[in-house]
């Protein structure tokens, strides 16, 4: 690398010249080379600018991964025009994605599914297959600001309101390597690329190591394991709920994993058993449980089969890494529970929220909320939320926003969300409500008002109608005294639907 590459849409230009025949993404649709992925940034960049983009702008870009090769040019694209590029789960319910539009303010958008976007007043939108063009418009990438803001990622946190974690363009060159490489190198997922996970990790894969990314579609186990022997990677990566279903799949065994050396997984907790399956059916396989977050300062990973057979270990506290009691003070005594906190060298910030900001980023370090310990071996153990955050399936879903919802119902008088064990997903979204006074409502009836405000994944799918709800002397929903209830309900219904 040059003293010239500032951003790793530079870096992707050196890619382009010492690795240009080879794939950098690959969506099974459509795959590209370094050198188209180049080129075709500059041409939608200088679109985009042509359009009147200037640095600073945001472009909205809800992508869903059937065009995850569009969402890697579009990234970069708005990278080169010097905007901020803000992907988004078109999963999102319409309500959210303009609640996040309010908040982003974007002058554009770039979409595969156009009325996500419509009424929300930008300026221009594109269909990913009519991004604009204009090579000659492109700005000169000396002249953009090397340390400016470059992605808005949106996440739930645990507040119940969308956020956007800002990303810098030195917190993207953070771990670009020079250009030689392993040519054999491909990553396999099904992760959105919206996410940390899936747009830090994947969607600059590429760039930032000379890789391969192989995204599917729209996960589903059978095409997943026909991707692992089609395409050969030699990583996979699986939330633990994808895994789970991998591993129950009936023809599993019969599918060739020898190319496969590492088996990555994360965004949530990873149960003992689908490891011990995972081994004994591919034992060569290196695997590796990981542990981070979109507000950042915080990436580890296990290194060792010792480690990830260990429940809730995520691999040895690294230096940038904390655990903390309830004063903030570090907590060197193995075994004692606090709070994670994690540094992190340029640090990232909520968009337009200084209260959140301050709340969660201090002096460098993050907040994570996750409860965790060092035991004697100097290795972390994630062991709970120090709030009520809900992971289903690997998506943060907090139940504020689902309560919110529910009492927006006229015949609801009050509800309270928790999560509840599932064996697949990790957790599942259950609700107990008390009804108004003579009012009647079923479940399914709640459901349907749900999924017309909320992303699918968001839905309760066990909803209890109580008399009363559990309550503290100082008025608080006993939650703790409702998971019971709701993990009964959950198998009452579990059993029906099977009679």
């Amino acid at each position: 690398m040059t003293s010239k590459v500032q951003r790793i849409s530079d870096a992707l230009k050196v890619r382009a010249v010492h690795q240009r025949d080879d794939i950098a993404h690959d969506d099974t649709r459509r795959a590209i080379t370094f050198a188209e992925w180049d080129r075709e940034a500059d041409e939608i960049g200088g679109g985009l600018a042509a359009a009147g983009l200037v640095p600073g702008d945001r472009v909205f870009l809800p992508i869903s991964n059937a065009h995850a090769v569009e969402m890697a040019i579009a990234v970069f694209a708005v990278f080169r025009a010097g905007g901020i590029a803000v992907p988004i789960n078109t999963r999102f319910s319409a309500k959210e994605v303009r609640d996040y539009a309010a908040l982003i303010e974007p002058r554009f958008a770039i979409t595969d599914i156009p009325g996500l976007v419509e009424g929300l007043g930008m300026e221009r939108v594109w269909t990913t297959d009519a991004m604009p063009r204009d090579l000659p418009a492109l700005p000169d990438q000396a002249a953009l600001d090397p340390a400016a803001d470059a992605e808005i990622l949106a996440t739930s946190g645990t507040t119940g309101k969308i956020k956007g974690v800002v990303v810098s363009h030195p917190d993207l060159m953070t771990g670009v390597t020079g250009t030689n490489m392993d040519r054999s190198r491909s990553t396999l997922h099904a992760l959105p690329l919206t996410g940390s996970g899936g747009n830090l990790g994947i969607v600059m894969l590429p760039a930032r190591g000379g890789a391969t990314a192989y995204t599917q579609p729209k996960f589903d186990p059978r095409g997943f394991l026909e991707l692992v022997r089609d395409k050969r990677p030699n990583l996979v990566y699986l939330v633990p709920s994808m895994l789970r279903l991998i591993l129950d799949h009936p023809e599993v065994a019969n599918y060739d994993f020898a190319g496969v050396r590492y088996l990555m997984t994360g965004t949530a907790p990873l149960p003992n058993d689908s490891v011990v399956r995972a081994l004994k059916l591919w034992p060569h396989i290196r695997m590796r449980n990981s542990y981070g977050m979109s507000e950042g300062g915080v990436g580890v990973g296990t290194s060792s089969q010792e480690q990830v057979l260990k429940p809730g270990c995520v691999g040895r506290l690294p230096a940038n890494m904390q655990v903390r009691d309830e004063d903030g003070a570090v907590i060197n005594e193995a075994g004692v529970v606090g709070e994670i906190y994690g540094f992190q060298k340029h640090p990232r910030r909520y968009w337009r929220d200084e209260e959140a900001t301050a709340a969660s980023f201090r002096g460098g370090w993050t907040r994570t909320g996750d409860l965790g310990f060092v035991d004697t071996d100097g290795d972390l153990i994630i062991c709970g939320r120090s709030k009520e955050l809900i992971i289903r399936g690997g998506y943060n879903i907090t139940p504020l926003e689902v309560e919110t919802v529910l009492h927006q119902h006229p015949a609801v008088k009050d509800a309270a969300v928790v999560g509840i064990d599932h064996p697949v997903l990790g957790e599942d979204i259950a609700a107990a409500i008390t009804l108004a006074n003579g009012a009647t409502v079923s479940e399914q009836e709640l459901a349907a008002f749900c999924r017309e405000h909320l992303a699918d994944n968001k839905v309760p799918r066990t909803i209890l109608i109580l008399d009363a709800l559990p309550h503290n002397p100082n008025g608080k929903v006993l939650k703790r005294d409702l998971k019971p209830l709701l993990e009964a309900a959950a198998e009452a219904r579990k059993a029906a639907a099977q009679t």
